[in-house]
């Protein structure tokens, strides 16, 4: 760990050494930064510094300036709308952020009425330049031309599937290339609402399923109608906001969840759409968006008291979106895949930093963000390190990996420590059939998912180099395996005709008899002192040994990391201290039980016991470092085989040695693990009770000492 803190540290000096670095002259007044695999907050260099910050006044409004402006749009001629809902209109800036035009009424069909809008709320504007406009207290949709002029309204859609006292209220609204209309409509927690063109009502989409809790299921049965009418329902996640990429799948954002189950699902990596606070929803509602980077977009991993709440979603190229979390103001930006690109933003009332963000939309490369509080506009500009990043990912989209790989090493050089980098570096590796290159940028991503990937493709190309020497090493292995145990069997066999004592190698190879003929080789044990309790310790050393070994030696498929501690102490938890405790819990309720054997006859036929888990442990950790992902059932079978064989042999040592019968073995051994835990809790009781005493007669003797 102290290797990893000093490399993080360089790289920390590199980047601030770095050219193109454009934080240290934007004195921008936030940090932007990322998390790495490990869920490590790192600074970054900034991928967007603020260029404007616009008011009413700067966008050319004279008589009254924004009020709570709460949705944002940005269409194909890079022209802005605002739903500024404070003040019941709409306001159309151009490309430069001057007002184009103000719509605060409209005349209705019969061209003499005149109408208003009354909070409007969400904001969209199609292809064919119509603009929808969520009229929220008004409760309906306001379909408008360019120049204001009404093009149709859509009022509350009527349908059986609506609950009594349904309120329509839309807050949020998106148009697919097919012309279905998506609202989201306030305290409305059935999914999104889908219309037609005309307005009528198509079903809900995206709806969450609640699945009830088994103890939910008993309390239903066994409490009363008043009790049942006043316990909190299980009810779906409501959504707050929308936005429609341009193959008509709906980003929708969620801020209801409880907080507890996004945080956990969040630390957890579940890449699934339970508890996600954004989902990207299909034509059928089926959540589509990708989770593949560390951990899901979610929001800040290292929060103090709260978590993220997403309330928008902007949609930059090539797949990457950005979402806006009210909760701390700050701008998380992912890429198509899910990986965490960058953060920046936060409170405050400096230029870049935000009173009460509401909305955000790309504009071109440049991204607006509305403040409601502030009733302000601002324009970041993209950086130089976010070029690269952009780039990098665009050039990966088309195919050109030269110029992708050629992107992420400038975006290296300005930030060492993104592993995101290094994992786009690989896929482009992966496209031109470099593996081995591959393997290595995947390693320093922690993308171990797709390291195997291409190690299994390196591994092929090694196979077909040596498919000829391979079946010979296996045979010979073999030939050794096979002559070895020849060779113990012969001198196992020898043993029964050697009067006198036995040498130390003897009664280590006895323990190949007792694997495969326990019951004649724990009797021998005992009765014809076959093993003695120097073997059973080097035994158990050797179990120590291999554990440790396994650490050391193991592959990524058991340990994905480069930076191994090992930890004598974890091997004497793990391995020593609950053998001896077994040993002592044993014998301490068999002699109560009319046990045979003594505490030494318990220790050596437990030590025994334990030769599988070394025969077995150690081709297992050499073999994990050939084995891909898909092959990982075959390491699980042999590890679950030496633990099973050694607790099978375990279970019939003690059997023998006390001569019990199988049931009553049964019952001492499962009383012995309780003892176990006893023994334990009794030995760190005993141990706090002796620093206890350790500090209060150390107390008294500093009180004497400073009285004197």
């Amino acid at each position: 760990m102290v290797r990893k803190e000093w490399i993080l540290f360089f790289a920390a000096l590199l980047m601030l050494c770095s050219y193109g670095i454009e934080s240290a002259s934007a004195m921008v007044p936030y940090k932007t930064y990322f998390y790495d695999y490990d869920g490590e907050y790192l600074v970054s260099p900034d991928a967007y510094v603020p260029d404007k910050v616009l008011s009413a006044k700067d966008m050319g409004m004279t008589d009254k300036g924004l009020n709570q402006p709460l949705d944002l749009f940005v269409d194909d001629h890079n022209w802005v709308y605002i739903a500024d809902t404070g003040t019941n209109r709409i306001i159309i800036l151009d490309e430069q952020y001057r007002i184009k035009r103000e719509i605060t009424e409209f005349v209705h069909e019969d061209g003499v009425t005149k109408d208003q809008f009354n909070s409007p709320m969400g904001i969209f504007v199609s292809e064919e330049g119509l603009i929808y406009v969520a009229d929220s207290k008004n409760a309906r949709i306001v379909v408008l031309h360019q120049d204001g002029s009404l093009a149709k309204m859509l009022n509350a859609p009527d349908s059986d599937v609506f609950p009594v006292g349904f309120i329509y209220e839309p807050s949020a609204i998106g148009v697919d290339p097919s012309g279905l209309i998506y609202v989201i409509s306030k305290s409305t927690n059935m999914g999104v609402i889908a219309l037609n063109a005309d307005g009528g009502f198509e079903g809900f989409v995206g709806a969450e399923k609640v699945v009830p809790k088994v103890s939910d299921l008993f309390w239903k049965l066994v409490t009363t109608k008043e009790q049942k009418s006043r316990t909190a329902k299980s009810v779906p996640t409501e959504y707050n906001n929308i936005t429609i990429d341009q193959l008509g799948f709906a980003y929708v954002t969620s801020s209801a969840i409880h907080a507890r189950n996004q945080y956990s699902a969040l630390v957890n990596r579940d890449k699934s759409s339970k508890h996600a606070p954004i989902k990207r929803l299909n034509h059928t509602g089926i959540d589509v968006l990708k989770r593949n980077g560390a951990f899901p977009p979610a929001g800040d991993i290292q929060t103090t008291d709260k978590v993220s709440r997403f309330i928008d979603v902007a949609l930059a190229e090539d797949g990457a979106y950005s979402t806006l979390d009210s909760s701390q103001n700050k701008i998380f930006t992912y890429d198509d895949e899910g990986n965490l690109l960058y953060v920046f933003g936060g409170y405050g009332a400096q230029n870049g930093v935000f009173q009460s963000a509401s909305a955000l939309a790309y504009q071109s490369d440049n991204l607006l963000v509305l403040d409601k509080d502030t009733s302000k506009l601002t324009v970041f500009r993209r950086t130089e390190y976010g070029d690269n990043i952009a780039a990098a990912i665009h050039y990966r989209k088309i195919r050109n990996y030269d110029e992708s790989i050629a992107a992420w090493q400038r975006v290296l050089k300005m930030n060492p420590t993104l592993e995101m980098a290094y994992s786009g570096v690989a896929q482009s590796n992966m496209r031109k059939e470099e593996y081995k290159e591959a393997m290595h940028n995947y390693k320093l991503a922690n993308d171990w998912n797709h390291y195997f990937k291409a190690f299994a493709e390196y591994r092929k190309e090694i196979v077909s180099k040596m498919i000829i020497l391979i079946p010979i090493v296996a045979a010979a292995i073999l030939w050794l395996v096979y002559h070895f145990f020849k060779y113990a069997k012969k001198v196992n066999a020898a043993g029964w005709r050697k009067p006198g004592k036995r040498t130390l190698w003897e009664e280590l190879l006895y323990s190949f008899h007792v694997m495969f003929h326990p019951f004649d080789g724990f009797w021998d044990l005992k009765h014809e002192k076959r093993g003695s309790v120097r073997a059973a310790v080097i035994i158990v050393a050797a179990v120590m040994a291999v554990d440790i070994f396994k650490q050391l030696a193991g592959g990524y498929i058991l340990y994905p990391s480069d930076w191994r501690v090992i930890e004598i102490y974890d091997t004497f938890l793990s391995v020593l201290i609950p053998f001896g405790l077994w040993c002592c819990a044993n014998w301490g309720l068999t002699t109560l039980m009319d046990g045979e054997g003594s505490l030494k006859d318990i220790f050596i036929a437990s030590s025994y016991s334990l030769v599988p888990m070394v025969l077995i442990t150690v081709p297992v950790t050499l073999f994990s470092n050939i084995v891909v992902l898909e092959e990982q059932q075959f390491i699980t079978f042999f590890t679950t085989l030496a633990l099973g064989w050694s607790l099978g042999l375990i279970f019939i040592g003690v059997l023998v040695t006390n001569d019990y019968s199988p049931f009553k073995n049964l019952y001492t051994s499962a009383i012995s693990i309780v003892g176990m835990g006893f023994i334990a809790f009794l030995t760190v009781l005993f141990i706090n009770i002796l620093q206890n005493m350790n500090t209060f007669f150390k107390t008294i003797i500093n009180e004497i000492t400073f009285r004197l």
